[in-house]
């Protein structure tokens, strides 16, 4: 959230006040209402879907209550029983110009992982790290072009070139045929992390920017954490010169740190318009009367829609061996990153698991980029940046997450890293982010899982 034009005088609780979000723009002005504890954290808690299942505390908000700014975050919270065995999953998607195709992944994605991860490992007692991680990259890159394959089927061949507009209108808006449509039109995110049943490996996949961290509580009590999952945006040097030497001798591939200038992620699920040859949005996906949240960005987008795909389907994929004991090797060290595999409550379990492990178990948190967004704005900085800021971060809020008891949100660590983004114990920086009254969003989804390993 922006720095804000502070109003005079000491604010009271209840008080209605007012605050200027952007400096630059000093018309815009917005009420809040001021609150003290207990009534931050009691507002908080109401605005939040949090809680925790098993060995994961998990935490979601959006604090504006405008129905069509909801929050297009998901997350999924698996324990899946496989030969007598548990594996853990856990799911975390972002998704981005509206709700279909984040829904049909956080639905659809985990079971096609699941039917086959239970065919490899039964068929394949002695499977190796590697194995996994092929696994998972196969399968997402083959979910996401079934949902572009769909769509193309429903106008097979030279068709979408020369059937006529009026029965192309028909094909796309038949109820039938809907789901196919939006399914490309939007997009999602995807972070997931797999755990075998010995604890002894760990894989992060990843496609567009959520992040996943791994935290160690050290015999001193100091923290160490380690990065798992790779930054798929235009920030990312890496990324953007990607793109840009898959399209060679095309202009502004990457611009404004953009891919085409339009859409942030360079890796995403969904999100056809850049995957496909412009006719399927032409003649197709723009004559769906759901229609794009920005259709005049799509109208303009189409001349450099030239040597598709612009985004990604192939994830990024982190192994890390958790311990000395793994039964399996050829791991290819202490990280192995795979970057080049082939072509109400979002929660459910299979099965139950503790719901607390031992203060010292390696800690995994998920988050989407909301938080590092909220961490940008609190602290004037980007988190990923500088030396020292995650593990200070982990040492106090999972202190404080297992400092006290009770079943309020201030023993739930995903809640605690929410909490630091949005002021602390700040009571006016968090009246601002959790009351302010605006018909639009003023902070990004953000989504948060802890699950202890």
């Amino acid at each position: 959230m922006a720095t804000a034009g502070e109003t005079p005088s000491e604010p009271r609780p209840g008080d209605r006040r007012t605050w200027v979000p952007y400096p630059d723009y000093p018309d815009l002005v917005w009420p809040y209402t001021h609150l003290n504890e207990p009534e931050i954290t009691s507002k908080f808690e109401e605005l939040a879907q949090w809680g925790t299942l098993g060995d994961t505390d998990y935490a979601t908000l959006q604090p504006c209550t405008n129905p069509y700014e909801a929050s297009q975050d998901r997350h999924v919270i698996h324990n899946w029983e496989i030969d007598g065995r548990i594996w853990r999953f856990r799911g975390l998607f972002d998704g981005h110009g509206g709700h279909e195709t984040v829904d049909y992944t956080f639905q659809s994605l985990p079971s096609s992982i699941l039917d086959r991860l239970s065919s490899r490992v039964r068929d394949k007692q002695h499977w190796e790290p590697i194995d996994i991680t092929q696994l998972l990259g196969q399968t997402i890159v083959e979910f996401d072009n079934n949902i572009g394959q769909a769509f193309v089927d429903l106008v097979p061949g030279a068709s979408i070139k020369e059937l006529p507009d009026v029965q192309l209108e028909a094909i796309v808006n038949d109820p039938k045929n809907l789901d196919a449509v939006t399914r490309c039109m939007r997009g999602t995110t995807v972070l997931i992390a797999l755990v075998d049943p010995d604890s002894a490996n760990l894989w992060v996949a990843s496609l567009g920017d959520c992040t996943a961290i791994l935290g160690t509580k050290n015999p001193s009590g100091t923290w160490s954490t380690q990065t798992l999952s790779f930054d798929h945006n235009g920030h990312n040097p890496a990324e953007s010169v990607r793109v840009t030497l898959e399209h060679h001798g095309e202009s502004g591939c990457v611009e404004d740190d953009r891919v085409l200038g339009a859409i942030a992620v360079t890796r995403a699920i969904g999100d056809f318009v850049f995957k496909l040859p412009s006719v399927y949005t032409e003649r197709g996906l723009l004559k769906c009367r759901v229609g794009f949240r920005t259709q005049k960005k799509v109208d303009e987008l189409l001349p450099r829609v030239i040597t598709p795909p612009y985004v990604s389907n192939v994830p990024q994929i982190t192994h890390i061996p958790l311990g000395s004991s793994s039964k399996t090797t050829g791991s290819g060290g202490d990280q192995l990153r795979d970057a080049t595999v082939p072509a109400g409550s979002n929660t459910s379990s299979e099965s139950s698991s503790p719901s607390r492990s031992s203060g010292n178990s390696p800690v995994l948190l998920l988050f989407s980029d909301g938080l590092g967004d909220l961490y940008e704005d609190e602290f004037h900085l980007n988190p990923a940046s500088v030396a020292g800021f995650w593990p200070e971060t982990m040492k106090s809020v999972m202190s404080a997450s297992t400092a006290t008891t009770g079943n309020g949100s201030h023993t739930n660590a995903a809640m605690g890293f929410i909490r630091v983004g949005l002021g602390g114990t700040d009571s006016e920086k968090v009246s601002k982010s959790l009351t302010s009254e605006y018909s639009g969003r003023w902070m990004d989804d953000t989504t948060v899982l802890v699950t202890r390993l």
